[in-house]
């Protein structure tokens, strides 16, 4: 408080008019954070018929919390995207069967969720 007085009278006294606001944070700072945390990924072949069933779950939360996360999906090595169900209580799903995405390569998935307000939270994993 004395310290802002005395900088605006020494700063009046001179000539020039500076505003410095001191608060703490403001809701536009905290409100950005998009969570992605516990990614799970599970993959089944079937020699059969040529086939890989792949399991996604990952736990997405944002500044107001999970309900406010609207979508959820990855990337498949930079190129296919997939969308993510919602199962409730932050946890967000995916299952495919796909004879392309064999269970034996290796694959990078860049996960991706959105708020309602459009804040970004990224999450890589690599398989």
């Amino acid at each position: 408080m004395f310290r802002n007085l005395f900088v605006f009278i020494f700063l009046t006294l001179s000539g020039c008019i500076l505003y410095v606001d001191d608060t703490p944070g403001s809701y536009n700072t905290y409100r950005s954070s998009v969570s992605l945390e516990s990614p799970y990924i599970s993959c089944t072949y079937d020699a059969y018929w040529d086939l890989s069933e792949w399991t996604f779950e990952i736990y997405a939360d944002s500044f107001l919390g999970p309900s406010e996360v609207f979508e959820v999906g990855f990337w498949i090595n930079d190129y296919d995207y997939q969308y993510m169900e919602y199962l409730g209580g932050g946890w967000w799903y995916r299952n495919f069967v796909s004879n392309y995405y064999d269970c034996d390569r290796y694959y990078h998935f860049d996960f991706l969720a959105v708020d309602y307000d459009g804040y970004e939270g990224f999450y890589t994993l690599n398989w």
